[in-house]
């Protein structure tokens, strides 16, 4: 199947790169289109209520040895209700990818290629992508170390030469919104720190296992913090206007104008953007080929690669008609959809594995 090993600083790299690439677009709109100016603190209290799920993932991944989320299910609940479970969670990361392929093709033909078929930008990220992951795992976390530093670093770039454009009052009244209004804020992002349970996948090909819950802990925090700053940069820039806007940080990017060296910087953040896209593509791509080979016993995903793809095609065409019902869809229904995989279904699963240790430790001492 999968021979490869990564680094924890390749996974590291590779679990921030597949949460926060999607984020550069609508994300700050979605969080202020429910909390309002408090939208900061709801991502303030997102990234602290997702360490359960990032515990639960490397917590099952240490007491199911070697095994990724798809072949562990099988040892905890049964081998045909683990196939049934496995099969939603892999319909799940199909959902996942299709909805990052949707959204990424919008951004590029919403802002920079109206005249272009929407769809071709669906059908080119696909195409690196499948090409990345034939290559293996290896290759898709040296070719994530290439853009990682540049995708983090846009974020602290552009809240540098947008400083003089920030103004604290547009944060005023802080705790302006209702507490309901504040939680409703923290769903999208948890949501998205929620996806962390894909790491449950890449655990068994770390160089050292033993250092998964480092990874994934110091990745969440780092993931917090640049959420932080994407809302709370749009939201000094723009105020509360931010949530009727579709791609607040490009906006917040379009106010940047170095001397005469850079006068429309936004190309070149759309380049690394775009870039981290299909990294997040390629990831959930993969996870997707590898949990399919596993659930149905193949030695090898690479055949997968193609028809897995057409799929992801067919359903990226069909997640929704335009980038603003994607949005949408994102911001008001997804959070209740994901949650049910990233937090209860994992919670359920880890209950049963402790019952069931539980059973096998007293039957032991019984047989003893």
């Amino acid at each position: 199947m999968e021979q490869g090993k990564i680094s924890s600083k390749q996974a590291f790299y590779l679990i921030t790169t597949f949460i926060i690439a999607t984020t550069f677009l609508g994300f700050p709109a979605l969080v202020a289109g429910q909390a309002g100016k408090d939208a900061w603190l709801s991502s303030l209290i997102a990234t602290l209520l997702s360490y359960p799920t990032a515990w639960l993932t490397v917590k099952l991944g240490s007491l199911f040895p070697g095994l990724t989320l798809i072949e562990y299910i099988e040892k905890i609940i049964g081998i045909w209700p683990g196939k049934m479970l496995g099969f939603l969670y892999l319909f799940y990361f199909f959902h996942i990818c299709s909805g990052i392929i949707t959204e990424y093709g919008g951004f590029i033909a919403d802002v920079f290629m109206p005249e272009t078929p929407t769809v071709v930008f669906f059908i080119v990220p696909l195409i690196i992508a499948a090409y990345i992951i034939k290559f293996g795992l290896e290759v898709l976390a040296r070719t994530n170390q290439i853009f990682f530093p540049w995708l983090v670093l846009s974020l602290p770039l552009i809240l540098v030469f947008v400083i003089p454009e920030m103004k604290i009052e547009r944060f005023l009244p802080v705790f302006d919104s209702s507490p309901l209004q504040i939680f409703k804020g923290t769903l999208a992002p948890l949501t998205w720190h929620g996806e962390i349970i894909a790491f449950a996948m890449i655990i068994p090909y770390l160089s050292k296992p033993k250092e998964a819950a480092k990874i994934a802990y110091i990745s969440l925090a780092l993931i917090g913090v640049i959420f932080l700053l994407l809302i709370a940069t749009s939201l000094a820039v723009f105020g509360s206007t931010v949530s009727s806007m579709l791609y607040p940080v490009l906006n917040v990017a379009r106010v940047i104008k170095i001397d005469t060296v850079i006068d429309r910087p936004e190309p070149v953040l759309m380049a690394i953007w775009v870039s981290g896209g299909v990294i997040k593509i390629a990831c959930f791509y993969y996870i997707i080929v590898l949990g399919t080979a596993q659930l149905f016993k193949l030695k090898d995903y690479r055949p997968l690669v193609l028809p897995v793809g057409l799929i992801l095609l067919a359903l990226s065409i069909n997640f929704a008609p335009n980038t603003i019902m994607a949005f949408d869809y994102i911001a008001y229904y997804w959070p209740f959809y994901g949650l049910i995989f990233e937090l209860g279904l994992m919670l359920t699963l880890f209950f049963i594995a402790l019952i069931r240790s539980k059973e096998g430790s007293s039957g032991d001492q019984k047989n003893n």
